[in-house]
């Protein structure tokens, strides 16, 4: 496995179309393999920051030629990408650490209609979109910390972007927690960090990172 890292200029009219539409970020991030290669699950994810910076994050099976995406959304003097390999850190994985966590999600839950049809629906408020996550705790092998039996992990950023796809519209909720957790099952987290957690992991959704708290 194998994590990338590109900072983005969105200064430049490319890095706003692509950070704008998760089709087309999806779409760049796919070309950076070669035809014939495998890739396996690719996961993404843009973290935007303060003072108008950007990060992409693509975790895959091989490493992406992201040179492409640099040369339309990121900053001339900087190296096209930084790539390093991700299995050390998943092997390393054991019950009981203690890490810090962020993941951009699209938090959704069936709902039914007025016609008693069901459809799939996201979360609206922060309280239902912090109660996903912490429903997923065990699944994903990871306790989330918690203060007064209150979660500490917090909603940091959400967004709704709607874009066409095909000859369809396409909206995706994504919300983006930061927290820390306590490692339970390192078997469970590792799939979780390696094939995403939740729906919409093509648009820019799933994607956990792990850092020392």
């Amino acid at each position: 496995m194998n994590i990338s890292r590109l900072s983005l200029n969105p200064q430049k009219r490319g890095a706003r179309k692509l950070m704008g539409s998760p089709e087309a970020m999806h779409a760049a991030v796919r070309s950076g393999f070669a035809p014939g290669t495998d890739p396996g699950r690719v996961l993404w994810r843009v973290d935007s920051k303060e003072h108008g910076q950007a990060t992409l994050y693509v975790v895959s099976a091989v490493e992406p030629d992201l040179e492409h995406v640099a040369e339309q959304a990121g900053w001339p003097t900087q190296a096209p990408a930084e790539s390093r390999p991700y299995d050390p850190l998943l092997s390393r994985l054991k019950a009981g650490q203690r890490w810090a966590f962020r993941l951009t999600a699209n938090p959704v839950h069936r709902g039914r209609l007025s016609d008693g049809t069901q459809k799939i629906m996201g979360h609206v408020t922060v309280d239902q979109q912090l109660s996903w996550l912490m429903d997923r705790q065990e699944r994903i092998g990871l306790a989330l910390e918690t203060a007064d039996q209150e979660p500490t992990a917090a909603v940091i950023a959400r967004s709704v972007l709607t874009f066409r796809r095909q000859t369809s519209r396409v909206t995706v909720s994504s919300v983006t927690y930061e927290g820390v957790g306590v490692v339970t099952e390192p078997e469970a987290l590792r799939t979780a960090l390696t094939q995403g957690i939740g729906r919409a992991k093509a648009y820019g959704c799933g994607l956990m990172t792990l850092a020392v708290p």
